[in-house]
């Protein structure tokens, strides 16, 4: 995911435009120690503030210190952050099996879309699993 991020915004300073695909990137794991290259994507999130939004969703993160959101990528989540699904949409899939299985079905099908995703109307021109 973070290199096909880095194609999409490029390597320049975009001067708060939007000069590509807006990007919203849901950020799944367990505790703030494990999010990698978090430094890199609050930089980017500074320099591309139009083009490019994260989330960070932390199910394992038990102290008071964090104030982002806990828990697992779920369906409210997907249809929060992507209210206005259309053709053009597309979500991107990278993870552990069982978030395959939860989110899109397994990796191995990419010609098909279950879970959550087909749930919400999702087809597998839309969703991409890497």
């Amino acid at each position: 995911m973070i290199q096909a991020l880095h194609a999409i915004l490029g390597s320049n300073y975009d001067g708060g435009k939007v000069s590509g695909p807006k990007v919203t990137l849901l950020y799944g794991c367990r505790t703030r120690a494990d999010i990698l290259g978090r430094r890199m994507l609050d930089n980017w999130k500074t320099l591309h503030p139009n083009q490019l939004k994260v989330e960070y969703i932390l199910s394992q993160e038990y102290t008071s210190e964090w104030n982002g959101l806990r828990g697992h990528i779920d369906g409210s989540l997907i249809q929060k952050h992507f209210p206005n699904k259309n053709e053009q949409l597309q979500v991107w899939i990278c993870g552990p099996p069982p978030m395959y299985k939860a989110l899109s079905g397994p990796r191995e099908e990419s010609d098909k879309v279950s879970g959550v995703l087909a749930e919400l109307g999702y087809t597998a021109e839309q969703v991409f699993k890497f």
